[in-house]
């Protein structure tokens, strides 16, 4: 088989693609993969019963995942790893099983079904649930906290990445927008221990962060919108992969007020993917990430280096370098426009 033959095939299974990635979410919600060591050897009524399920259920869905070389299954129903199915486990350097469990997690498989809104100049997620994104994490904590799990562990390695690529050694104080559950702050803390660190995101966000990954006191958190108002007179300011949750006119409005706060000589750190406009030259996930955001917020978007100087330049800042990182993201760094004196 060859030719238009292959190229059905592949096209059929991308469009039944929903399909696989459904039974993977399955069983990264049961732990499969970490049930298993990694040169072990186990079965799947062992698996079933650890995980209060049915055998033959279980099987099945193994078997599905074994055919795309997630697992491997005998036909005794001995189940080992394969190199893909390592990577769900939840130690595994930079791990799938948290994307596993959140890209079809309920509140975005809902909205991705009503994908079409959006073309309509409506917000899928609005129209399937009634209620903006953040809205809905906050009133589900259990898928709130899977969001916030992913964000720490995105496959990509962004934040070692970022603290890797970036000299911190300046800043004293770091305030990290929009920070989740604080892993970039301890990536780039644990390597400059002289620093200090803000977390400000939601009340709930924040609340949800154990105290012992607080870098021993070295991160605080604090609460509140990013529409309202942020953390005043830190050195330098963070904002991963928030803007592109965003349409122009609120990426602006956050842009607006992180100047206010910023006292002289503080700098902006703007971490995001950099879309191709062509897209045989960018890497696919940036293309599909564009995609989730259109589903979960309508009109906000990956942008283009191009878009992201404009859109600092409208919001008071000068782009002043642009650092590629070891990992899909670039750190786009900022500081305020110094206006033209008179005379």
């Amino acid at each position: 088989m060859g030719g238009l033959d292959d190229d059905r095939l592949a096209l059929d299974l991308l469009i039944r693609g929903f399909q696989i990635s459904r039974v993977i979410r399955l069983v990264a919600d049961l732990g499969i993969a970490d049930r298993i060591l990694p040169e072990a050897v186990s079965n799947v009524a062992e698996l079933a019963s650890a995980s209060g399920v049915l055998p033959e259920q279980l099987l099945r869905a193994m078997r599905v995942l074994a055919a795309f070389g997630i697992f491997r299954i005998g036909s005794d129903g001995t189940v080992t790893h394969t190199p893909r199915s390592l990577l769900l486990r939840s130690d595994a350097p930079n791990s799938l099983h948290y994307g596993a469990r959140f890209w079809t997690g309920a509140g975005s498989w809902r909205a991705w079904e009503s994908l079409d809104a959006a073309l309509h100049g409506k917000v899928p997620h609005e129209v399937a649930w009634g209620t903006s994104r953040f809205d809905y994490l906050r009133n589900t904590p259990d898928e709130a906290r899977v969001f916030d799990a992913f964000m720490a562990n995105f496959p990509d390695n962004r934040h070692s990445a970022v603290a890797a690529a970036y000299d911190f050694s300046k800043a004293h104080l770091i305030v990290d927008i929009g920070g989740g559950n604080g892993e970039a702050l301890r990536r780039i803390l644990a390597l400059y221990p002289a620093a200090r660190g803000i977390i400000f995101d939601r009340t709930d966000v924040v609340a949800a962060i154990p105290p012992d990954e607080l870098a021993d006191g070295r991160i605080t958190t604090q609460g509140g919108s990013f529409f309202d108002s942020v953390p005043t007179d830190a050195d330098l300011y963070l904002l991963v992969r928030v803007l592109h949750d965003w349409a122009d006119e609120d990426a602006s409005r956050i842009l607006r007020l992180c100047l206010a706060a910023m006292r002289t000589g503080a700098r902006l750190l703007v971490v995001e993917g950099l879309i191709d406009p062509d897209p045989s030259r960018g890497p696919a996930t940036e293309y599909m990430i564009d995609m989730q955001m259109m589903a979960m917020f309508g009109n906000a978007r990956e942008r283009t280096e191009a878009e992201f100087r404009e859109l600092l330049s409208g919001a008071g800042f000068d782009l002043t370098r642009v650092i590629a990182t070891a990992s899909p993201v670039a750190i786009l760094e900022a500081v305020p426009r110094l206006e033209p004196q008179n005379g």
